[in-house]
């Protein structure tokens, strides 16, 4: 379940993102990126996130921020799930925290480590409710404090990410520079700073979300095809590779998994 942010939050926060289930059993998911970063709470069992080999897991902390995905990565529930994620602006970071965002891409840092005592009274009081809906209240009212005083104009970055999702995604960088008053190298340097990757990278990640969102309503696999070249792709194959490289699954063992949690985020069979 998603629930939109209050308004004054708008420009940090995009939505935040109910997970839950009541399974007692070990479930592995995979998890890939969204173009966002955010931060995580848990109210009941954490989850055991893998290294990058797939051969070790260690727990995640009860609560997180996390940066940038530039890889796949498997996770796993052991007993019930309770999940309140807070699904920032992808430029959001540098506001939020003061740190560049590319610092963050890939990690999960416990919340206490930029907020101290602050996020060990709001983890506290998140674990004494029993409603997710009740603790994404409480996450809000701790942000509304943090960014009271926080002066954010619109800035570059907000200009591209907004004519980026106009267009899905299928547009390049050079289109960017046709509307924005910036320099090619500049508008590398604040997406690195302010979203963690290039701008480049981050057209791909809008245009590969609205792929996934098109091919979970699609009635016919017959129409895949089709589907591609719509969303701006125009190399099935290429199209393919792409996707298994930052899935680890095709497009049609994607589609065929009917379980999904977010679109980033799917159980493995």
């Amino acid at each position: 379940m998603q629930i939109a942010p209050h308004p004054l939050l708008s420009g940090i926060v995009k939505h935040y993102l109910i997970i839950a289930h009541d399974k007692r059993t070990a479930i592995n998911y995979r998890l890939f990126s969204d173009g966002n970063p955010g931060m995580v709470f848990h109210l009941k069992a954490p989850l055991l996130q893998y290294d990058q080999h797939s051969t070790v897991a260690s727990k995640q902390p009860d609560s997180f921020v996390y940066g940038q995905i530039t890889h796949y990565n498997d996770i796993m529930s052991v007993d019930e799930l309770a999940m309140l994620i807070v699904v920032l602006q992808p430029n959001a970071l540098l506001t939020l925290l003061g740190v560049a965002a590319y610092e963050l891409n890939n990690n999960t840092v416990p919340l206490k480590d930029f907020f101290g005592q602050d996020a060990a009274d709001l983890e506290d009081r998140i674990a004494n409710v029993t409603d997710l809906s009740t603790a994404a209240c409480i996450t809000e009212q701790f942000l509304l404090r943090k960014m009271a005083f926080k002066d954010r104009g619109v800035s570059i970055t907000d200009r591209a990410i907004s004519i980026i999702h106009k267009h899905s995604g299928i547009i390049n960088v050079k289109g960017l520079l046709d509307v924005l008053p910036v320099t090619e190298r500049q508008l590398e340097r604040r997406f690195n700073e302010e979203v963690g990757i290039s701008p480049k990278k981050f057209i791909d990640a809008v245009k590969f979300q609205n792929y996934l969102k098109q091919l979970q309503k699609l009635s016919s696999i017959k129409d895949v095809g089709s589907l591609s070249y719509a969303c701006g792709y125009y190399d099935q194959a290429h199209l393919n590779n792409f996707f298994r490289k930052h899935t680890g699954v095709t497009p049609l063992q994607y589609k065929a998994n009917h379980n999904l949690l977010a679109i980033n985020f799917m159980p493995l069979a």
